[in-house]
């Protein structure tokens, strides 16, 4: 993972809203209306919330017929989990080396 994708990871998780979306759709899929009626929040609301988190690829979309469910890019948390880890506990060095490893 890139320094300049964790620093958008960063900013696309720095909204409560998202937040909640990431820990939702971390147990199960959901659509839209579903986690707009459990967020409290509109669905206009959510798709934007979603867009963003799609940007930084936190969350798939899957298609069925007319209705996408979304669920939680396993594998890019767990990335960006081993690159902040790094930060904040490894050497400088472990950051640098986490940060070539996925470029």
């Amino acid at each position: 993972m890139s320094e300049a994708q964790i620093i958008k990871t960063f900013k696309a998780l720095s909204v409560t809203s998202r937040i909640q979306i990431i820990k939702l759709i971390s147990k199960r899929k959901l659509c839209v209306n579903v986690l707009a009626v459990r967020l409290g929040i509109t669905p206009s609301a959510v798709s934007q919330h979603l867009k963003i988190l799609k940007k930084c690829h936190l969350v798939h979309a899957e298609c069925y017929g007319s209705i996408t469910h979304y669920k939680l890019n396993k594998e890019i948390m767990r990335d960006f989990s081993v690159a902040v880890g790094n930060l904040f506990t490894g050497s400088q060095e472990q950051w640098k080396q986490s940060l070539k490893s996925k470029t």
